[in-house]
């Protein structure tokens, strides 16, 4: 398949009508709008000019304000309402609902009164947490006083001394305490000590007061003052018991709340709800008007026309106006990209869009993605027994779970990369690294060459093809030359180099063959440094823009060596999966038995996940490095309807 074909569309319908056709467009989840509000376009479009922008009307303010409080309570309930655990969520999957079904669920729920009770807990939850706080601010602070075992009442009552409480640093204690002792009328008790301050009380005669003051002050005495009358024991007891009774009250409500399963349920239906209907707003700022009239200008595939002018007639009648027109070349570059491909190459279509989508006037690069990435992945992995555990894994994933779409992709994706990694594990004899012995077509451990020359060699079928795509791309755009210079020149040099190569160190030609290939990299050489440049304004120019080009076999040189990695991980994978059964083989007596079974588990499962990473990133390399950027570009701009959020439910067609 490629990419899907588009048609610019522009409706016009009255005013009054436009969000009944909105919410249809909506629900059709296919129609990506143009902003026509755009400076830039009004510039450069005078019959634009002398309309109206179009703007959200008074139900916007309310539709935003219903979505903060459902928001609110979704995000207080999921605090404490537990949740539904992995394999429970996949099982169920997300609830399907039309719009109509999810307008009438929502507008029969007495929501508002649910959300002020909700907002009452809150509340209440906030005070006694503020209060909890409090409390263990106060008790933190009464702590390193305890050791005063008297109420602070009766020591306020003393008549012929007054009391001093507070802290001085560590390092001021001692000579602070030494020239205390200078003092006759002074009682002075070290309660508490911590790495910075020391905590005192004093009783201080009047005949000394005046000094004690004079001391304090130079050495930084930090006052403590209370305006509670207990000891400090009994006061942190009362604060404890307290803290005691809040921290029930807040089980209680949170008890309460945990079981307001339902109600989140509900509250996400209607931030579904409300969000659907602030977006029908908010698309209205990419339309212009008249008084009566809007206009809505945007993107539709082509095979969905018919599907559009449909909606429109049923929901405004003949009261409307649609208008399909082809892709201008000016517009190459604002085509929003949608990709269609069969049931298998979809699948993979993640690996173009994490790279970058294709612009409107290239191909889509899945197609010929794919097959080289299943290849590669199989040969990196290429393990039976690690194949049929992703086999089975999948298939169990799509026959008892509910997946979304996205999901549904993902899962089949490592599907189709488990049959590969079986079929490579028969050719080398693999199953869970040897455990079972099974003698494949080749041993990795004594055919290395011959697995390096099947790296090299799949290299070169992926870079030659490439180069393939690239010439056609050219003559398909009427640049049959271009083609010849900019592709043809490179395979003869690549195909002579490796000609000569082959005869002159492996002796695999003979000497007329290998002086053939020797004339076919010269010939191909020189093609390039006088082709490259051509574009160059003098003959100078040309010529040292062929000879910079020329250097860019370096590039090739490295692009076939990095091919290697694919005997490599594989040789890696297989041989920690045997070092691991090897471990195993160790264990002594019957831990052979208990224990054996877990650590094979377990390592293998530590392996497979290691060798899928490292084969899924590597793969992914070797298409956007070696490959991919011979023939493609990318920079296309990703398709985005206008649709439903389908966050917690998925939209169902009515």
């Amino acid at each position: 398949m490629a990419i899907v074909k588009m048609k610019k569309f522009t409706l016009l319908a009255f005013e009054s009508q436009k969000q009944p056709l909105l919410k249809k467009l909506q629900a059709f989840q296919n129609v990506e709008f143009v902003n026509l509000q755009d400076e830039e376009l009004l510039e450069n479009n005078e019959e634009l000019l002398g309309l109206q922008k179009d703007t959200v009307d008074s139900n916007y303010a309310k539709y935003e304000e219903n979505l903060l409080k459902a928001k609110f309570v979704i995000d207080f309930l999921q605090k404490y309402v537990p949740e539904k655990s992995g394999l429970q969520a996949l099982k169920e999957g997300r609830r399907e609902l039309t719009l109509e079904e999810l307008e009438e669920r929502v507008t029969s729920m007495d929501w508002l009164t649910s959300h002020d009770k909700i907002k009452e807990y809150d509340r209440t939850l906030s005070k006694l947490a503020n209060e909890k706080t409090k409390l263990e601010s106060e008790i933190k602070s009464l702590q390193n006083w305890q050791a005063v075992d008297a109420p602070f009442s009766q020591v306020k009552e003393l008549k012929r001394a007054s009391y001093l409480l507070g802290t001085i640093s560590v390092q001021s204690e001692k000579p602070f305490m030494d020239e205390l002792k200078a003092c006759q009328y002074v009682h002075a008790e070290n309660l508490h000590k911590d790495s910075q301050d020391v905590y005192l009380f004093f009783l201080v005669g009047e005949e000394d007061k005046q000094a004690v003051d004079e001391l304090t002050k130079k050495y930084g005495f930090s006052h403590f003052t209370t305006s509670y009358e207990g000891s400090p024991a009994s006061i942190i007891k009362d604060f404890s018991e307290k803290m005691d009774v809040i921290t029930k009250s807040e089980k209680e409500i949170q008890e309460k709340v945990s079981s307001y399963g339902k109600l989140l349920e509900d509250f996400e239906l209607i931030y579904e709800y409300y969000y659907n209907l602030r977006e029908r707003q908010e698309v209205t700022k990419n339309f212009l008007k008249t008084n009566d009239v809007v206009s809505m200008v945007g993107w539709v595939p082509a095979d969905d026309m018919s599907t559009v002018e449909a909606i429109a007639k049923e929901t405004v009648g003949d009261e409307y106006h649609i208008t399909f027109e082809d892709v201008q070349e000016d517009e190459i570059n604002q085509v929003p990209i949608k990709l269609k491909n069969g049931n298998i190459v979809s699948n993979f279509e993640s690996i173009t869009t994490m790279y970058s989508l294709p612009r409107y006037n290239e191909i889509d690069p899945t197609p010929l993605i794919t097959p080289f990435y299943v290849i590669f992945f199989g040969m990196m992995v290429a393990d039976i027994g690690y194949g049929l555990v992703v086999l089975i894994a999948t298939l169990l994933a799509q026959r008892l779970f509910k997946l979304d779409k996205g999901m549904q992709k993902t899962v089949k994706f490592f599907f189709w990369l488990s049959l590969p990694t079986i079929a490579f594990g028969i050719l080398y004899g693999s199953f869970f690294g040897g455990i079972i012995p099974i003698n494949g077509p080749i041993n990795p451990e004594q055919d290395v060459n011959t697995l390096l020359l099947m790296s090299v060699g799949f290299g070169l079928v992926h870079i030659f093809f490439g180069l393939g795509i690239k010439a056609y791309m050219l003559i398909r755009d009427g640049q049959p030359l271009d083609a010849f210079f900019d592709v043809g020149s490179w395979v003869i040099t690549l195909i002579g180099a490796g000609i000569l190569l082959s005869g002159s160190m492996f002796g695999l030609f003979s000497e007329t063959v290998t002086n053939i290939g020797m004339y076919m990299m010269f010939l191909g050489m020189a093609l390039i440094v006088f082709t490259q440049g051509r574009d160059a304004e003098t003959f100078v120019g040309k010529f040292a823009s062929g000879l910079y080009a020329l250097f860019g076999i370096t590039n090739y040189v490295g692009d076939i060596v990095s091919y290697t990695r694919l005997m490599a991980l594989g040789l890696a994978g297989g041989s920690i999966a045997g070092a691991f059964n090897l471990i195993m083989s160790q264990f002594p007596g019957v831990s052979l038995f208990i224990i054996g079974p877990l650590f094979f588990v377990f390592a293998h499962a530590f392996n497979l996940f290691l060798a899928m990473l490292g084969a899924y990133v590597h793969t992914c390399r070797l298409q956007y490095v070696e490959y991919i950027g011979k023939f493609y570009e990318g920079g296309g701009k990703e398709f985005k309807p206008f649709k439903t959020l389908e966050k917690y439910i998925d939209l169902k067609e009515n």
